[in-house]
């Protein structure tokens, strides 16, 4: 009887482990993967298709009859990318897939290329194509580069420059735009049959491909977003992609908490901020620039634009005597330089010199420096102590977070 209720015991045991794990695992609809399907024409092509956010995710191959499936794809996002061998690549881009559902996306039809390119860049339906970026042609041949630049036609057109490379015993063309593209633009790009080979041959077809300019965007901050320990005297930078309206950015800049400053650009894309005093320090800032920010096209910024850095805390940058050293004259000052604008009286009475001396006193050159000078001599052959103790503040009522000693001593 013990060994048969033992052994219930144990299977009770083992069911309570079952339904425990369960419970902490629970099944969720939303971790079941999707499925992309579509049709590429022309059919009987063999076409690459390249799922991806970033990285290619997984490659998938039509069958004779165009069509193709992505299985197992995680709910998200991606890009899709065609391909095949004589044809002109094709993207499609922001495919959704959701949660244990198929998705279908239009027919795609590939466009085929002349025999003699190779590739372009940008493919056929790229959307968000960088400003400044340059078109490229890899042809499969040696070119004629005169007759191929005056067949090239940019729609708008573009004033731009041409750059050839000789790759692999190929010709390669770069289109590279002398200022930049309009901003959410749509282009079409065409090289006509009018472009020759070295050996006099003509393209068979028009080359014909399209694609759109990425909107306004902001390309680089100085600091970077939720950056730490930046200098109270730094300046803030800003970078975007497009030549912008410099006084809708102006107007729609704002840093919190507030501080007043000077806008100085460099040029169309890039200013500075040089604040009109130093930051705190130990303070988080925060800096927007609004959606009514536009460029010199009248496209405005897409949303608005957020970053914020944290300052340093407040220390000493600078000190004299350095610390350790000897055979300091006896009248010389002593100095100290902080990292933003003090409280000079905080500064002041968290400031001492052991041992004391008479009849010195405090000399600011200005918010962040200060002397310690007199009439009289410091003791010859002596060690002194200088300290700034925790008391001592910035112009804000941040305190110094430990305290700040050297010492040095007096030559004869």
């Amino acid at each position: 009887m013990g060994i048969i209720r033992g052994i219930r015991l144990l299977m009770i045991l083992l069911i309570c482990l079952t339904i425990c794990c369960t419970e902490e695992q629970p099944y969720s609809p939303q971790d079941k993967p999707g499925k992309i399907v579509g049709l590429v024409k022309p059919k009987g092509t063999i076409v690459q298709i390249d799922l991806y956010q970033g990285i290619i995710i997984q490659t998938a191959f039509t069958d004779s009859s165009g069509y193709f499936e992505l299985d197992s794809v995680t709910a998200g996002t991606y890009n899709l990318e065609f391909s095949s061998k004589n044809y002109g690549r094709h993207v499609l881009n922001e495919v959704i897939v959701y949660p244990g559902q198929v998705t279908t996306i239009p027919d795609i039809h590939l466009k085929p290329y002349p025999e003699q390119i190779s590739t372009i860049t940008p493919a056929n339906g790229v959307q968000n194509f960088p400003l400044t970026a340059p078109i490229q042609i890899q042809f499969s041949t040696l070119m004629n580069y005169q007759s191929v630049e005056n067949s090239f036609f940019l729609v708008p057109e573009v004033n731009g420059r041409f750059v050839w490379e000789i790759i692999s015993g190929n010709s390669k063309l770069s289109f590279y735009p002398v200022d930049q593209y309009i901003s959410n633009l749509s282009y079409v790009i065409i090289l006509t049959t009018d472009a020759k080979t070295i050996y006099g041959d003509s393209l068979s077809i028009d080359l014909v491909s399209n694609f759109k300019t990425e909107g306004v965007k902001i390309t680089t901050t100085i600091p970077e977003n939720e950056a730490t320990f930046i200098s109270p005297q730094s300046a803030i930078y800003v970078y975007f992609n497009s030549k912008m309206d410099r006084q809708s950015v102006e107007q729609n800049f704002s840093i919190s908490p507030i501080k007043m400053g000077n806008f100085r650009w460099f040029d169309s894309r890039r200013f500075s901020f040089q604040p009109g005093a130093y930051f705190a320090s130990n303070t988080e800032y925060t800096i927007t620039i609004g959606a009514e920010a536009r460029d010199i096209y009248n496209n405005f910024l897409t949303g608005n634009k957020t970053f914020s850095f944290e300052t340093e805390p407040l220390r000493i940058t600078y000190s004299y005597p350095a610390n350790g050293a000897t055979s300091i004259s006896r009248s010389n000052p002593i100095s100290i330089t902080f990292n933003t604008f003090v409280n000079q009286e905080t500064a002041q009475n968290a400031f001492s010199l052991i041992p004391p001396v008479e009849g010195w006193n405090f000399q600011w050159s200005d918010l962040t420096r200060f002397q310690y000078v007199g009439s009289a001599k410091l003791l010859s052959n002596t060690f002194y102590i200088v300290t700034i103790d925790t008391t001592c503040s910035d112009a804000w009522g941040n305190l110094l977070p430990t305290n700040y000693s050297f010492t040095f001593k007096t030559g004869n």
